[in-house]
């Protein structure tokens, strides 16, 4: 089958097009739930996980079944008033590492920059209203010499705030917050926390936390905001945003891009088993009684309200990486030093961004070819439609791509979000969420109101049981399993025989290649590498 764009067709190639469009149509068709990104009807032939895919998710589930069902065994033998209880779930795999720091601020505030949810972070142009922290709150924490109004200046405040998730019910015996939190970079460089609210106002909140409070104290309230953040995280950040929009673009580009077209062959090792994983999620993962019901506080009912909020304040635009890093004021290293994330990501994005300029302008020599490409024009229509993929903030010109840099920027965008961003929110879940103390799922005692003292035992006992703790492993363990299909590798007939596709992809390989050894390079250094972003971890797809 010879890759060609409308013009390039022949009479006969342009009959076959139609035909097959037509049958793709029938197969992709749209269903528009309230409240969630457009998706596809059922799962079209040649969409199914593949045979190797559903054996590791099976093998993945046997192992953390055999592995709670030998934590029971041993539980009766524990002491379960103590954090260190916690490791008799792992009595096949290893302890994850984050067990040794996770009570240390500095391994709190890591999480904001390098952890599995590093894009809420942000940078503090004022003290909010609602957030009233003081100077004589956080006296002794920042230098005498120093105050609030000095590090708003010198861009060192930093504020992390989960309004979203105010108003959402959890269900009954679990608790959640919409926390907000202000952190400082310190005279070494280092990000640390200096204050926790765990609410929207003071009033609901009653008080605000700091490092001064007493241990067990300062550690539950902490809790509270890792809790809130595995639950935007599993399902804003990761489901919402990668997953569930992601799919919008491939449904629209079945519908309207035949497979003789490069864009489809292009788009299309990118989007391996996504409609599956995601009817999955749609019927297991976010349903009455699955993994979401188990273990996140909001449970599936508050979750698919979740989902409806992020994809309600969600644009194309503004997830682009670099935009939403500006959004947020921590595009320079300068602002926020030792924020890998951002480094990787900026570096990735540059290389896929080149990889599709090289590859498009194969066969896009200026900008009318690509305003006369009928099917390319169709995608975005379909894209943007009210009946197709509703997705606003699209790059166009009176709802036509009308320019080669639009279109590249479109394409590079979407593989981005499949790819690099999925990886950042995807690949760490076990080495994060797989230490309940560090990132519980839900809360299971009402958060603390005032300073008094707490023990260990008020910690552990607000922690959830065995059975919610073998969902939570089991969950994030499957979800981290490493990619057989990383980000450069495609299938044996990509672009065969269309030499400068071919060699655009050689350099795209190299580029990865290098990106991998600088990445190598800076993690020597540090006591907390930051790998979620190393190119042969990243899959090229969101479910391979």
């Amino acid at each position: 089958m010879r890759l060609s764009t409308p013009a390039m067709a022949n009479r006969f190639e342009q009959a076959e097009r139609e035909r097959m469009l037509f049958a793709q149509q029938q197969e992709y068709t749209w269903v528009h739930a309230p409240g969630q990104p457009p998706y596809c009807k059922g799962v079209p032939p040649g969409e199914e996980f593949t045979a190797i895919k559903t054996a590791r998710m099976a093998i993945d589930v046997a192992e953390s079944v055999a592995d709670m069902l030998l934590a029971t065994t041993v539980r009766l033998f524990k002491h379960n008033d103590t954090v260190d209880s916690f490791k008799r779930y792992y009595p096949i795999r290893a302890v994850p590492e984050i067990a040794k720091t996770w009570a240390t601020d500095e391994e709190f505030a890591r999480q904001r920059l390098n952890g599995i949810n590093p894009i809420l972070i942000k940078l503090a142009t004022e003290i909010p209203e609602k957030f009233p922290v003081t100077d004589e709150i956080i006296k002794g924490l920042i230098p005498e010499t120093t105050s609030l109004n000095t590090l708003l200046a010198q861009k060192r405040l930093f504020l992390q705030d989960y309004q979203i998730l105010d108003g959402l019910e959890p269900m009954l015996g679990r608790f959640c917050v919409a926390p907000v939190c202000l952190f400082w970079v310190d005279d070494t460089g280092k990000l640390m926390p200096l204050a926790i609210q765990l609410g929207q106002t003071i009033a609901d909140a009653k008080t605000i936390f700091t490092p001064k409070d007493e241990h067990w104290t300062w550690l539950m309230a902490r809790t509270f905001v890792q809790s809130a953040d595995a639950t935007y995280h599993e399902v804003a950040a990761h489901l919402t945003r990668t997953h569930l929009i992601m799919q919008t673009f491939w449904v629209a580009a079945c519908r309207t891009l035949p497979p003789q077209h490069p864009l489809h062959a292009l788009l299309k090792p990118h989007f391996t088993g996504t409609i599956q994983i995601n009817y999955e999620a749609r019927n297991t993962m976010i349903a009455p009684g699955g993994p979401i019901d188990q273990v996140i506080s909001i449970g599936a009912e508050g979750s698919l309200t979740l989902i409806g909020l992020e994809y309600e304040q969600w644009t194309f635009n503004g997830s682009n990486p670099v935009v939403d890093l500006e959004n947020r004021g921590v595009l320079s290293a300068d602002v926020l030093p030792g924020y890998y994330y951002r480094d990787d990501a900026l570096l990735l994005y540059n290389a896929i961004n080149n990889f599709v300029r090289d590859l498009l302008r194969v066969y896009y020599e200026d900008d009318e070819q690509v305003r006369q490409d009928t099917e390319v024009q169709a995608w975005a229509r379909e894209l943007a439609s009210e009946d197709g993929g509703r997705v606003k903030g699209l790059p166009l010109t009176d709802g036509a791509i009308a320019t080669f840099d639009q279109l590249q920027l479109i394409v590079a965008q979407t593989i981005f979000c499949c790819s690099v961003e999925h990886a950042a929110v995807n690949n760490g879940q076990y080495s994060q969420f797989g230490w309940i103390p560090n990132t519980p799922g839900a809360m299971y005692l009402p958060p603390p109101t005032d300073h008094a003292a707490l023990d260990e035992a008020n910690f552990v006992y607000a922690l959830p049981d065995a059975f919610a703790v073998g969902e939570q492993l089991t969950m994030v363990h499957l979800l981290s399993q490493r990619t057989q299909s990383p980000l450069g590798d495609y299938p044996d007939g990509f672009f065969n025989g269309v030499q400068p596709a071919r060699y655009a992809l050689d350099r795209f390989r190299a580029e990865l290649d290098d990106i991998g050894r600088q990445i190598v390079k800076r993690n020597e250094g540090l006591s907390a590498p930051y790998v979620f972003l190393q190119p042969w971890l990243i899959g090229r797809s969101i479910a391979i």
